[in-house]
């Protein structure tokens, strides 16, 4: 491991407070850069705490125990009610394309997931694929059918990330969990977050987020790590639950800050972190950042701010996040904040309270074989995403109608002027828990999702499930991907009946396919486990292959990409013809008319002065008589 920075402050810039918020221009200087191929065996030297304290707290655990007895009296289970997935449904389904168990290198078993597993997943446009759970990450090239990182360690422990990197904040001593995984296809880089903190103490110590950006589009080149501080108004709490989401210049990332180790009584507020992408991904010995933070922590709307992810990858100046009321037994209600602007900007998020046609409410236990269940955590929205105008977004559920464990599928048909309809996918047999959602619709067209959950029952062992909802707002049959072989027992009974489930699935859209996801769940195996599952999932619309495939005929060279002042595009002609090029925003609209060109038989070059345009992502297409001939991707930085 290579150090090149070693200063161990956040240097705070400017602070004020607006609105309710407390901001805070900073400057991310604790930094280093990580080498795979340099990482020593790692024969999984991190514990896993089978038997550790609820990460809540017993205070939270207590809290909610109590609130899920009541929500049990009121609606009791009845298997004979009917579950249900929306008020539409069609035949579509999705296509299982590939499926794996994630498997110990030296001997092909399945690998032992952590309690909870908290699977992520991110896939790139050339097949580089990593998972990761608590706390491991595991890569393999699918194109090349062979591990990512070096044979003697491919699949290495949060520690690995840390190892030699020990300034007293951060280091081996600190718990390592929550992983977080992203691919920004504009880029093509990844993004690797996970927390970590000293669970000795109370309240916990050393807490920090460590951010690490790809050099490059393989995960076992160099990346560049930075730890951001999880005490960062030096108060006496930590950092926990991180949700992450990018657009065009910032990477955003909630989490919430505890001044204890008891999430009811301990809660203190919700964090908002800003970062430069370009700086992080370039390995900025100064990353710009800002902090917003809400100083009214009894403001239950402003707990759980769920950043919301962008379809296509990251574009636009802005962020919207969703929070509810996640202890509810019953709620209509639920929240979307608009943040707009750069790092330098001084904005804050504003919010519109949205009333749902659907009530959620926090989940029951969901029920295994042998008298067995899964912890379901609460009601806080778990997956996002803007489709254009729209947002659609899930999290866990009551059905209150049969008392079992489903999904809350909501959809925001207009951010501009939001209204909320809302969904509960449920079964009367099956329980889901933790899911995901992602945009499967051809770009700025067409608005089908796929939504990736849990499911288990006494009669049906814990494994991965996914429903597809089209764009005439139809669901598809709820498919299970994969079924496991046994209960799940990794937590003593003595300790608590109830096995972590969650907390997160892993779930991306291959984005040079664009009606193939790949998705990372749950599911059990061997004696009492649970593992990571991947599967490749092609929508009804398997029909073609990249953005607007459809009206594309020729594939065309573009460069610079991404580019700064001008860009060309060479293509090829068979006769000479008048053509038409225009450049689109991201969700459609008109930017730039070139106007009628004529060009001739063979290679063609069309150059664009793109300095007027702000950064971002743009599409660039040139027609002809017959239509779209070529449709390219520009990226102004």
């Amino acid at each position: 491991m290579k150090y090149i920075y070693l200063i161990t402050l956040l240097l705070p810039m400017q602070m004020f407070a607006q609105n309710g918020f407390k901001v805070e221009q900073r400057t991310i200087t604790k930094s280093w850069i990580l080498e795979p191929a340099k990482f020593n065996d790692d024969f999984e030297v991190t514990i896993n705490h089978l038997e550790a304290p609820f990460p809540s707290g017993s205070g939270e655990k207590a809290f909610l125990e109590k609130q899920k007895a009541k929500s049990a009296e009121m609606f009791p289970r009845n298997v004979a009610a009917r579950g249900g997935n929306g008020s539409r449904s069609t035949g579509d389904s999705l296509s299982i394309v590939d499926s794996f168990a994630v498997n110990f290198f030296l001997n092909g078993n399945k690998m032992i997931g952590g309690t909870p597993n908290d699977n992520a997943m991110a896939i790139s446009n050339d097949g580089k694929l990593i998972a990761s759970w608590n706390s491991q990450l595991w890569g393999y090239d699918l194109e090349q059918d062979t591990f990512l990182f070096k044979s003697n360690n491919p699949h290495p422990s949060f520690g690995a990330f840390l190892a030699g990197y020990m300034d007293g904040d951060v280091g081996m001593q600190s718990s390592s969990f929550d992983p977080k995984l992203y691919y920004d296809p504009v880029r093509d880089r990844f993004v690797f977050l996970f927390l970590t903190v000293n669970r000795a103490t109370n309240p916990y110590t050393n807490s920090s987020t460590i951010m690490a950006f790809s050099s490059s589009n393989n995960p076992s080149d160099p990346w560049y790590a930075y730890a951001i501080d999880g005490h960062p108004f030096d108060d006496g709490t930590w950092a926990d639950y991180p949700q992450i989401a990018l657009n065009s210049h910032s990477l955003y990332f909630t989490i919430n800050q505890l001044s204890g180790n008891d999430w009811v009584a301990d809660f203190e507020y919700t964090v908002i972190w800003q970062m430069d992408l370009d700086a992080a991904f370039s390995g900025a010995a100064e990353l710009p950042a800002r902090v917003i933070a809400n100083d009214a922590h009894d403001n239950l709307d402003r707990r759980y701010m769920r950043p919301v992810k962008r379809a296509g990858g990251p574009w636009g100046d802005d962020i919207y996040l969703i929070s509810n009321r996640p202890r509810s037994i019953q709620s209509d209600s639920f929240w979307l904040w608009h943040l707009e602007g750069r790092i330098d900007d001084g904005f804050v998020p504003t919010s519109t309270l949205l009333i749902s046609d659907v009530d959620y409410g926090l989940p029951p236990y969901a029920k295994q074989a042998n008298n067995h269940s899964f912890w379901t955590n609460d009601a806080r929205p778990l997956g996002a995403v803007q489709i254009g105008s729209e947002i659609q977004f899930v999290g866990n559920s009551i059905n209150h109608e049969n008392g079992l464990a489903g999904i809350y599928h909501g959809i925001i048909e207009n951010v501009n002027e939001p209204t909320l309809q809302g969904h509960i996918i449920s079964d009367d047999v099956l329980e889901f828990g933790f899911a995901n959602i992602e945009a499967m619709g051809k770009f700025g067209k067409t608005k089908e999702v796929i939504i990736n959950f849990n499911h288990t029952s006494p009669m049906h062992p814990a494994g991965n499930a996914a429903v597809y909802f089209n764009d005439d707002r139809e669901y598809g049959p709820i498919q299970l991907l994969v079924e496991g072989s046994t209960y799940v027992d990794m937590i003593s009974q003595s300790f608590d009946i109830n096995e972590r489930w969650g907390d997160y699935i892993g779930l991306q859209r291959k984005f040079n396919e664009q009606s193939r996801a790949w998705a990372a769940g749950y599911f059990s195996h061997g004696n009492n486990n649970a593992g990571t599952w991947i599967t490749e999932l092609a929508t009804p619309l398997d029909n073609y292959v990249g953005i607007e495939e459809d009206e594309k005929t020729t594939r065309t060279l573009v460069f610079p990409n991404p580019a700064s002042q001008e860009v060309s595009v060479v293509f090829d002609v068979s006769n000479s013809k008048q053509i038409s090029a225009a450049i689109y925003s991201m969700d459609g609209k008109l930017v730039k008319d070139f106007g009628t060109i004529t060009v001739g038989v063979g290679k063609n070059e069309l150059k664009c002065n793109v300095i007027s345009l702000p950064t971002g992502v743009y599409f660039l297409k040139i027609s002809d008589e017959n239509g779209v001939f070529s449709t390219e991707k520009i990226v102004r930085n």
